[in-house]
């Protein structure tokens, strides 16, 4: 394989495709699918964009503060609003959750909108289920505006 040196700034040459990489001008953010596959091909699988950003929106709603070892603080804590009366109070308190973890852990992204909607009497685990919606903007893409679907039961 033969690539075309150039010489960086040191004075070493190095092949095109590394300063080609280094000097592009749009970043694209790469990182892990959630969850994970359980097949060997999927296991480590990439995602970037809108499905990155949806991922980690996701995984950050289903975690419980805590239950990460190196980060005790990401997470919502949803789970103690389930058994609570289905009213203002609690409504506002699930997005307050919500913001504050969203505001500290999403990186690139903005909250346009936020709704908190009881799913039915109970749900298929019994107990209340509830449905969040959010509406997120990327912040690099002024035109990548989508939701996020979120049922907790």
């Amino acid at each position: 394989m033969a690539y075309s040196n150039t010489v960086n700034v040191y004075g070493v040459k190095s092949p095109s495709f590394i300063e080609k990489s280094f000097t592009s001008k749009k970043k694209r953010t790469v990182g892990l699918a959630f969850p994970l596959g359980k097949a060997r091909q999927e296991l480590f699988k990439q995602r970037s964009g809108v499905e990155l950003v949806k991922d980690a929106i996701t995984q950050l709603i289903k975690t419980r503060k805590g239950e990460r070892i190196m980060l005790p603080s990401f997470g919502c804590n949803l789970d103690a609003y389930l058994f609570q009366p289905l009213d203002e109070t609690t409504f506002n308190g699930i997005k307050q959750e919500i913001l504050t973890s969203f505001e500290r852990y999403i990186v690139g992204a903005r909250i346009l909108k936020l709704t908190v909607l009881p799913l039915g009497e109970a749900g298929p685990l019994g107990g209340n289920s509830l449905k969040i919606t959010l509406r997120v903007r990327l912040e690099e893409d002024d035109l990548a505006i989508f939701d996020i679907p979120i049922t907790l039961s």
